[in-house]
């Protein structure tokens, strides 16, 4: 089954510096896992790490638009994500995902500390906002995990997740993801241990 299309809605300036809807339809640039029924993302928008355009009228975010899945330093990715239940996805279910995602490295960062409990687990240079917009969906983390219905909001601060859908329906999401600098787990917890080092002497 296909997956919904996303309505993209998207406002700029006419030369006399008036409002204007510049784009009024479905979002163009959206992916359809060939290997995962159900499984899929639409990019409404996405910006660039050398600044946000507020004066031209270009879509960056096209159907034939090459778009990170992950977003670097600088960079901010709007995606609405499909997750299928987690009984569809077949056996090579990691390998898959992140072939199609081209993201092996955040698959291997994401691993390190919770032997691969999961095959959505990665970890990402990002502060990524997250809604859930239907369904139910667990969030997995190295050290626990919490079920999120429609309405809830994650704030993900580049730790390793995963995102389990143990029910019989599609789980569809929402992410803006803000690209930060580049900073390894053991990085952040060996800052921690300097400032609280600093804060107790």
């Amino acid at each position: 089954m296909a997956r919904a299309a996303v309505r993209r809605v998207v406002t700029g300036h006419d030369d006399e510096g008036k409002a204007i809807i510049l784009y009024d339809g479905a979002a163009p640039n959206s992916f359809e896992s060939p290997n995962i029924p159900g499984f899929g993302a639409t990019v409404p928008w996405w910006t660039q790490a050398k600044g946000i355009d507020h004066v031209s009228d270009e879509d960056l975010a096209t159907a034939d638009s090459e778009i990170p899945s992950f977003p670097a330093e600088g960079e901010t990715i709007l995606r609405i994500a499909d997750f299928p239940p987690d009984a569809v996805y077949p056996d090579d279910a990691e390998s898959l995902i992140f072939t199609e995602l081209d993201g092996q490295e955040e698959a291997q960062a994401g691993n390190e500390h919770n032997n691969s409990d999961h095959f959505w687990f990665h970890r990402t240079d990002s502060l990524d906002y997250a809604v859930v917009l239907e369904g139910e969906i667990t969030l997995l983390v190295d050290e626990g995990e919490t079920t999120l219905t429609a309405g809830d909001v994650v704030v993900q601060r580049a730790t390793s997740h995963a995102w389990s859908n143990r029910t019989d329906k599609t789980a569809r999401m929402l992410f803006v993801l803000i690209g930060t600098p580049p900073q390894s787990a053991e990085d952040i917890a060996a800052q921690r241990k300097a400032y609280g080092k600093a804060a107790v002497s």
